[in-house]
């Protein structure tokens, strides 16, 4: 590699990390936001607030990845082409292909990167993020249960009432389980219980002690009220429901293809949009830093910006068609990325053209 293209890759380098770096602390500002606002509501323990603002790094990467790209290349093309560096580089006999060399080499390392945390890193944070989300979803009703409040379980479908809790042993006293059966409603109370877990599955279960049961039908030509008084009672409770977490975001990306089911086809194709993206975008960047002598300062940017949040947004609503459509085959999102790519190639050719 050339003098010159070494000094080309290592400015759109250092513009790209920079970039990366910016994004990045919004991103993780926004993550930190929300996370924070979990813990306050005692969904989340305050101790592993940084451990999951960690590991939500991967996808931040995912997020933001090819903008950093696409911004350092136009920030790396449009310095040079401002203060005539590119006109220095051209009168010394460097081809236009030499040129666009060290940026083909950035995008592709780039891609590499993106495809390496989509494929392996972010399956592994996401297991991990569901894993701590999970116990800690398990353990919010044994540390969150507060004396004479109504505790809505399973979307709403039961009912716990407490009326003293007692934190040295855990016990629990003047309690009320609601069922809400849309045929046979059910009401249970007892003087006396505690929470558990078994240990074996994690399973969540209320004992009722020295209680009764009453069952009625909703409806009369159900039948009558059935009433049943007991020593114990084992209630047990819905496991923590971890939506966003599905078993296709834990894969890696090798098993995912072939897929066997809706959800990993669109995880396979979401799992290669960044990567993709950053390639073509990387690319994309060069023709659009080129500006012409009286052409502003900043109008590269704004076009690169708004095609970038276009591209964005067709990933997300191709994604959203493909679940709404229930695919597991097809084209997927390949025919909006050949689309950009037909744009990036041709904008290249009318530069190599005026070189």
């Amino acid at each position: 590699m050339l003098i010159l293209q070494k000094y080309l890759f290592r400015e759109g380098l250092a513009a790209s990390l920079a970039s990366l770096v910016v994004f990045i602390v919004i991103i993780l500002a926004l993550f930190f936001a929300e996370v924070m606002g979990d813990a306050a509501q005692g969904r989340l323990p305050a101790s592993s607030v940084l451990l999951l603002l960690f590991l939500r790094l991967p996808e931040a990467l995912q997020m933001v990845g090819p903008l950093a790209l696409m911004t350092g290349v136009l920030l790396t093309w449009g310095r040079l082409g401002e203060e005539s560096e590119l006109v220095v580089m051209r009168g010394g006999g460097l081809g236009f292909r030499a040129s666009v060399m060290p940026m083909v080499v950035l995008s592709l390392l780039w891609a590499a990167g993106l495809l390496a945390v989509a494929g392996w890193l972010a399956p592994w944070a996401s297991d991990r993020t569901g894993q701590m989300l999970e116990d800690a979803a398990r353990q919010a009703l044994l540390s969150g249960l507060q004396a004479g409040r109504f505790n809505k379980l399973d979307q709403g479908r039961l009912t716990v009432y407490v009326g003293r809790v007692d934190r040295s042993d855990g016990s629990l006293g003047d309690i009320l389980v609601q069922f809400d059966d849309e045929r046979y409603p059910e009401l249970l109370t007892a003087a006396r219980g505690r929470l558990w877990i078994d240990p074996e599955d994690g399973t969540r279960y209320l004992s009722l002690l020295d209680g009764q049961q009453v069952r009625h039908a909703a409806s009369p030509g159900d039948g009558g009220m059935r009433e049943i008084r007991f020593e114990r009672n084992d209630v047990r409770l819905p496991q923590p429901s971890m939506e966003g977490f599905g078993e296709e975001t834990s894969k890696p990306l090798s098993a995912l293809w072939p897929a066997s089911t809706a959800a990993e086809f669109r995880e396979w194709h979401w799992r290669l949009a960044a990567p993709v993206a950053a390639l073509v975008l990387g690319m994309l960047a060069v023709p659009l830093a080129v500006r012409l002598p009286r052409q502003g300062r900043f109008g590269s940017l704004v076009v690169a910006l708004i095609l970038y949040l276009f591209y964005s947004n067709a990933i997300h609503a191709g994604l959203l068609w493909m679940e709404q459509r229930g695919l597991s085959a097809g084209p997927g999102l390949w025919p909006l990325h050949g689309a950009l790519t037909a744009m990036m190639l041709l904008l290249l050719v009318r530069q190599w053209r005026r070189w």
